[in-house]
């Protein structure tokens, strides 16, 4: 639920949350960086039935998903990294076929999670892009 930011009060604790985790992010960004496209959508690359979505951050050869949680990734995260991945691969921008790995990364927790795209069974590539991303 949206909530004005005149109404959201960060006590001590928090800021200092907030900290440690832009901390922790500027030196996952010294170690997996440098960045080579943010916050970028997928034209023509989306479906009838996935027509929104946008990623967060795209390196030499992995997209990365950052996600601040008290717990690990889910499986609704993971698919949501398969499907940007695929829909990349889709659409106009030609740095996606660069990609050799998928990424998440929380700086809550200060972990990364990789998975090489070699490794994703095909049937499940397949799987996605027919029952998820264009099933009608």
């Amino acid at each position: 639920m949206y909530k004005p930011v005149e109404d959201i009060y960060a006590d001590d604790e928090t800021v200092s949350n907030i900290r440690t985790m832009v901390s922790r992010s500027l030196a996952f960004w010294e170690e997996f960086g440098p960045i080579v496209k943010d916050s970028y959508t997928f034209e023509f690359g989306y479906t009838e039935v996935v027509s929104t979505g946008d990623g967060d951050y795209l390196t030499e050869d992995t997209l990365w998903d950052f996600k601040v949680s008290k717990n690990g990734p889910t499986n609704k995260h993971t698919l949501q990294l398969l499907m940007y991945y695929i829909l990349g691969l889709r659409s106009i921008h030609k740095e996606f076929h660069k990609v050799r790995r998928l990424g998440i990364y929380n700086p809550r927790l200060n972990i990364v999670y990789l998975l090489d795209v070699e490794k994703i069974p095909p049937e499940v590539v397949e799987a996605v892009t027919k029952d998820v991303l264009v099933a009608i």
